[in-house]
């Protein structure tokens, strides 16, 4: 039977039910900027939808990342910046997250589907491994604003573009969509993409290099379980 693989591309959109397992992709920038902390070595990784949430949950010593509109928070120890993230040592540290799309879109996932799993382009060819134990999948996408994010819908397709290749597929329209939108240049795309184009104003623009580097990590922040209204995410590697 080929792995059974559909896409929602517009957060406005109610997410189908009965898929084995989800990828959730916010490219610029949260999943990749969580694959980041546990390539750096974050032993755990909280995702939650709200400010208040994550400051009572980093009440234990944990530290706070996140952004609102793009900008850091106030009082959080980080942003939501891959290229910040990849220059920290992290080693056996928590990290409780939330962001504007994609944590939102992670317990959006969560309530569908008992797997989940943080997709980007850096950990792509990972996260296909990962999927194609699945079958299955469906792809998430955190889009911007409640819309069809251009970012996110080409990430997505890249993704199937390596699940393709390790196993027989059946993709909804969504997900050929995607896949077909994939064939071009991931620095073209992503620096055309409004996100990116929102990260020039505050000084962020730098981030989306980062994010457009395909396969840089081997790492994938995959769901281990729930804490007092967040997500619970570890690292594993493929």
């Amino acid at each position: 039977m080929p792995l059974r693989v559909d896409a929602a591309l517009s957060p406005a959109e109610p997410l189908p039910t009965g898929f084995a397992a989800a990828v959730v992709v916010d490219v610029i920038r949260a999943t990749t900027t969580a694959a980041y902390f546990l390539q750096a070595g974050a032993g755990r990784l909280l995702l939650a939808g709200e400010v208040e949430t994550a400051r009572r949950l980093a009440g234990g010593g944990a530290l706070l990342a996140g952004e609102r509109g793009g900008v850091p928070l106030e009082g959080f120890d980080l942003g939501n910046s891959p290229r910040e993230a990849a220059a920290l040592d992290l080693a056996g540290r928590e990290v409780v997250m939330t962001t504007t799309n994609g944590t939102v879109a992670a317990l959006r996932s969560a309530a569908v589907s008992p797997q989940v799993a943080l997709g980007s382009l850096a950990n792509a060819s990972a996260v296909a491994r990962w999927a194609v134990g699945f079958d299955s999948v469906l792809f998430v996408a955190a889009g911007r604003e409640g819309r069809v994010a251009l970012d996110d819908t080409y990430a997505i397709g890249v993704v199937i573009e390596k699940l393709m290749g390790l196993a027989e597929v059946e993709l909804s329209d969504p997900a050929r969509l995607a896949f077909e939108a994939s064939r071009a240049d991931a620095a073209d795309v992503l620096a055309a993409s409004a996100a990116a184009r929102a990260l020039e104003p505050v000084g962020l623009a730098a981030d989306v290099g980062v994010c457009a580097r395909r396969d840089a990590l081997r790492v994938v922040p995959v769901m281990k379980g729930r804490l007092e209204g967040a997500l619970t995410f570890e690292g594993a590697v493929f």
